[in-house]
């Protein structure tokens, strides 16, 4: 997202490709810079030359018609998080515990990156939970040629203990869930005071890329981040 195509990219996927609709290249640059503060600095040429590499690359159906193509939405998901409405739980919290030899380490760091990819977060060196069931894609990691190692995984109940600290505690505790609830807060209040639409919606698109995401009933009463996605879709309503 730092560089002016991806930015470009992003301002046509939060305010919608009406943007450009119509105009020509010149003119969609003046409306974008109007509506975009990290996009100010940048001068009429590169601009044009961003919108040229996003249709050359396939992003974008034309230039002056910028809708976001089908590779344009894949290049998209690598940069913008996806608010999920649906959220399935079977009231289970599974732990996960692994015991792989140092010689294998290549083994175990794959291993943590399909945990973070299902959503666990890290208890110990070696223990992850998670809110969602692993066994299947554990399963199929351990056939994984040459992997030498032991993945066990338990289930606690959500209204369970680990140690003396309940799991909900816990979750909250490993998952950062009260500062990410802070941010939230935070960005709440700031659309109350006027910010601008790309500045908000940017900074609101980096609190859900760090935002687990857990199933709706492991959130607190006071969890604001329901809300703070209702003013991020009236942000960029067309």
């Amino acid at each position: 997202m730092s560089t002016a195509t991806d930015l470009l990219l992003m301002q046509f996927f939060i305010f919608g490709a009406s943007l450009g609709k119509g105009k020509t290249s010149r003119g969609a640059y003046r409306v974008i810079q109007e509506a975009s503060k990290d996009l100010e600095e940048l001068n009429y040429q590169t601009l044009k030359q961003s919108f040229v590499h996003l249709k050359r690359k396939g992003l974008i159906r034309s230039l002056k018609e910028p809708i976001i193509t089908q590779l344009g939405k894949q290049r998209l998901n690598s940069l913008v998080p996806e608010y999920q409405h649906q959220r399935t739980w079977d009231k289970v919290i599974y732990l996960v515990t692994y015991d792989i030899q140092e010689t294998k380490r290549v083994y175990r760091n794959k291993l943590r990156d399909v945990l973070k990819k299902l959503g666990a977060a890290p208890l110990q060196a070696s223990v992850w939970l998670t809110p969602y069931n692993p066994e299947k894609i554990l399963r199929e990691f351990s056939s994984t040629p040459g992997f030498i190692g032991e993945i066990i995984v338990s289930c606690v109940g959500k209204d369970g203990y680990i140690g003396e600290e309940q799991l909900g505690d816990l979750i909250y505790r490993i998952y950062n869930l009260d500062k990410i609830n802070q941010r939230y807060q935070q960005f709440i209040e700031e659309y109350k005071q006027g910010h601008d639409k790309w500045n908000a919606a940017v900074l609101y698109l980096s609190i859900l890329k760090d935002d687990p995401q857990l199933p709706f009933e492991l959130l607190a009463d006071d969890w604001v981040g329901d809300q703070a996605y209702l003013i991020y879709k009236n942000l960029t309503k067309n």
